[in-house]
C-alpha cells in the first residue's frame, strides 16, 4: 500500500522567495504544490 501524497496549497502568495523555498521543499520531498491566484 502506497501512502497518499501530502498537498500544500498557497493562495495568492505575496513573497516570491518564500514561494520558491516552498516549491524546492515540495520537489525534494515529493509533496504536491498547488499555487492559486
Amino acid at each position: 500500500m502506497t501512502p497518499t501524497p501530502f498537498h500544500i496549497v498557497l493562495i495568492e502568495p505575496e513573497i516570491p522567495p518564500n514561494t520558491g523555498n516552498i516549491a524546492r521543499l515540495c520537489g525534494a520531498t515529493g509533496t504536491i504544490l498547488h499555487l492559486v491566484g
